[in-house]
């Protein structure tokens, strides 16, 4: 088994899912994609750390698309948990292109306390 990151801590990512915006394609069919996949490795940023996103989203009406992008900061929830959000716009194929906005899942949601609600 190869080892991707020799000597290096692997930091945390996150699951995501989503969909993009309803339009009309270059045959004037409306639709829609879905959005599903894990962020790359935290990013230091400041206080705080980021993800790179980079993706191709579901083929609909015989086309896909790619997203891109960096999240905001973690966004904390009880304290303890995080979330990103992310925002943007598709790669432009089959004339048009969506917009996207997805919030993250937590990270490793496996190690929550049974009594610790949100």
């Amino acid at each position: 088994m190869k080892q991707s990151q020799t000597n290096k801590r692997q930091t945390h990512n996150h699951e995501f899912q989503s969909s993009v915006d309803y339009v009309k394609d270059g045959e004037g069919m409306e639709h829609s994609h879905r959005i599903a996949g894990v962020t790359g490795p935290s990013i230091k940023d400041g206080q705080s750390h980021v993800h790179k996103v980079n993706i191709f989203i579901d083929t609909s009406s015989d086309h896909y698309h790619e997203i891109s992008g960096t999240t905001v900061p973690a966004l904390y929830i009880n304290g303890r948990k995080h979330v990103h959000l992310l925002m943007g716009t598709t790669t432009y194929d089959d004339g048009h292109e969506h917009n996207y906005y997805l919030t993250t899942l937590v990270e490793d949601p496996t190690t929550m306390q049974k009594d610790n609600k949100y």
